[in-house]
């Protein structure tokens, strides 16, 4: 018996299917250090939850890394603020940077806590010396954020992650977003870059608090082609010596419907259905029907779990939406058999988009982000 290679709802160790994604930022990576320059635009990976947005950030991070990168990762949404976040990460990963480079970044971080008057910043690598007089000077907000990114990348490139960057607090996306754009006049030949990643409304939640959102590199996430699918549910098993019978594959790509979550679900549970195969032996679709009944537990339990954090507002427009069909559904058809107007959906339709449960597709039109949702919406409804 094998342990399962799969990994739901977890970093996942490969990421098939993000060719483009990895190509775009392995020529960002290439300006980073083989050229020495700054990356001027924050990029966002977008997409709802279950799409892999974590771990293809993950593995921008191993790539960076793999040449030599400082990196810092950051998840955002903690109540000391984003700002704080990136300078005691920044602060923590000095340890191999010279003496002369370690002070000169704490008393840049000593600074923005006096400046912005964040508490425990400078101290989160230990005790610090006390800012100099010049650090003192009238540095606040993006500036003083602007001077940490300097002294952090002064000697090695640094690569700032940011998870979940839809959660972060307004001022320290404001202060962020200035500080690069300081930096793009100013610091063109700096080695540092912002890599991010958000749920679908991101481009949205960033823009409503910067007015220059051109500056950021929006990239939405798709559903996985076949080939990727298939390379994710055959690739793992075959490292082990399984294979996946022909029958077996089609019947998991049918259940997972392209949803990155789906496939290591129903990949995982038909693992442990055909006993943990040791090498030589293979995945039939006799497992993965058993994997398919396994796994609804699973389902049930993301769906109700999802329905459950909805207010009776948000329930009326997905039971709406469920009545209206499986697929994108135009926002006229849903205001016309709730009997109102599109504007007085705004505010649940806008709450649904933040909590990744629906989204825009087409122009005009709505669809549920993950797949079975709408059934199992129709049938709590009934």
């Amino acid at each position: 018996m094998q342990p399962s290679p799969y990994t739901p709802g977890e970093i996942a160790r490969t990421v098939p299917g993000r060719s483009q994604q990895l190509a775009e930022v392995d020529e960002r990576l290439s300006v980073l250090v083989d050229l020495g320059r700054l990356v001027g635009r924050i990029r966002v990976d977008h997409a709802a939850r279950g799409f892999g947005k974590t771990s293809l950030l993950r593995e921008y991070q191993r790539r960076a890394t793999a040449r030599g990168v400082s990196t810092i990762w950051v998840t955002a949404g903690e109540a000391t603020g984003l700002t704080a976040q990136i300078a005691a990460e920044v602060s923590r990963a000095t340890s191999g940077l010279s003496e002369k480079t370690r002070k000169a970044l704490h008393d840049r971080i000593a600074t923005l806590e006096l400046s912005l008057g964040i508490p425990g910043v400078a101290s989160a690598s230990g005790t610090l010396r006390p800012p100099t007089r010049e650090a003192t000077t009238e540095l606040t907000g993006a500036r003083a954020l602007e001077t940490i990114i300097t002294a952090a990348a002064g000697e090695r490139p640094l690569l700032i992650l940011i998870d979940e960057i839809q959660a972060a607090d307004a001022d320290g996306l404001r202060t962020l977003v200035y500080a690069w754009q300081h930096l793009q006049a100013e610091g063109p030949r700096l080695p540092a870059a912002v890599f991010a990643a958000g749920l679908p409304n991101a481009p949205e939640t960033i823009a409503s608090i910067v007015t220059f959102s051109e500056r950021l590199a929006y990239r939405p996430l798709g559903s996985l082609h076949r080939e990727a699918e298939e390379i994710a549910l055959v690739g793992p098993a075959r490292a082990l010596g399984v294979d996946w019978t022909q029958p077996a594959v089609d019947r998991a790509l049918e259940i997972a419907q392209g949803y990155p979550y789906f496939v290591q679900l129903i990949a995982d549970a038909a693992w442990t259905a055909a006993g943990r195969p040791d090498p030589g032996s293979s995945v039939s679709v006799t497992a993965v029907e058993r994997g398919r009944i396994a796994m609804q537990a699973d389902l049930d339990a993301l769906y109700r779990a999802r329905w459950s954090a909805c207010a009776p507002a948000e329930r009326r427009l997905l039971a709406t939406i469920a009545d209206l069909g499986d697929g994108p559904v135009p926002r006229s058809a849903i205001a016309a058999a709730m009997k109102t107007g599109s504007n007085q959906l705004s505010t649940p339709r806008a709450r649904l988009i933040d909590k990744g449960l629906i989204q825009p597709a087409d122009r005009g039109m709505l669809e549920f982000t993950i797949p079975g949702f709408a059934a199992f919406v129709r049938d709590v409804d009934a």
